[in-house]
């Protein structure tokens, strides 16, 4: 299917990877109160990208202070959310900053230069678990 995300999509019967009563909430809402607020939501060529959950990891890929890196992959540089490393879509973001600017080794690069902030950790007064 066409979609703007930009690394493309793939194809999946959402009906048949989630459990029914996840599957019927969806369609529920979809149906009702999406369909309601948004005309047109609930349409043949609509796509359903992903699933967002309302918690934060259970768990924390664990990481060196300096350079991120997973202290157990070589390579892996963990951040965000799913990591274990932010709350939320700021101090994910900010967390994702940090990262940036370490796999970069330290300089204020384009990633941190274009947002205004030197130090990522210093964001809007985010604190970002460490």
């Amino acid at each position: 299917p066409a979609s703007s995300y930009r690394l493309g999509v793939r194809e999946a019967p959402c009906h048949e990877l989630l459990p029914d009563p996840l599957r019927d909430a969806l369609a529920t809402a979809a149906a009702g109160a999406f369909e309601a607020a948004m005309p047109g939501f609930c349409a043949d060529d609509a796509i359903l990208h992903g699933v967002e959950t309302r918690t934060s990891a259970p768990l924390r890929v664990p990481r060196t202070d300096e350079t991120c890196e997973s202290t157990t992959v070589a390579g892996l540089f963990p951040c965000g959310e799913g990591a274990g490393y932010a709350g939320g879509i700021v101090s994910a973001a900010v967390d994702g900053l940090r990262v940036a600017r370490a796999v970069l080794g330290g300089a204020a690069s384009d990633v941190c230069a274009g947002t205004g902030v030197e130090d990522p950790q210093e964001a809007g007064g985010v604190v970002v678990a460490r």
